[in-house]
């Protein structure tokens, strides 16, 4: 596919992305970005948490058949602030599943999941 083909392949996907809502139901949402890019590259992960008492961490996880990696931030229960992110640097291509959960003093308090797509360059890296 030559380079033109795939750069309009890549802005008509993303015009077809959903976008995100305020937190569900669980008390928090997701966002990635991007949600479609080139490797290696970078990507942003945001949690949208509701305040609570019973908040205790959230982790972000990445999660490929080649390539994992997860970082966990702490919070201070409906003290700590409503927007946390994460930043993964340098994925390599592949297709990711992203998780982000909530963690509270009895457990899982809810989660979000979210894709990514990275794709090759076609140059050596």
């Amino acid at each position: 596919m030559n380079t033109l083909a795939t750069r309009t392949l890549l802005g008509a996907s993303l015009l077809l992305l959903p976008l995100p809502t305020g937190a569900a139901a669980s008390g928090l949402d997701a966002r990635v970005y991007p949600p479609i890019a080139f490797a290696p590259c970078n990507v942003l992960v945001q949690a949208f948490i509701e305040p609570d008492a019973r908040n205790r961490s959230v982790e972000f996880v990445v999660d490929s058949e080649a390539f994992y990696t997860s970082s966990t931030v702490q919070l201070d229960g409906d003290r700590a602030p409503r927007t946390k992110e994460v930043m993964f640097r340098r994925l390599p291509a592949g297709i990711y599943q992203v998780r982000v959960t909530l963690i509270g003093t009895g457990g899982t308090r809810g989660g979000a999941v979210r894709r990514v797509q990275v794709m090759p360059t076609g140059r050596p890296q």
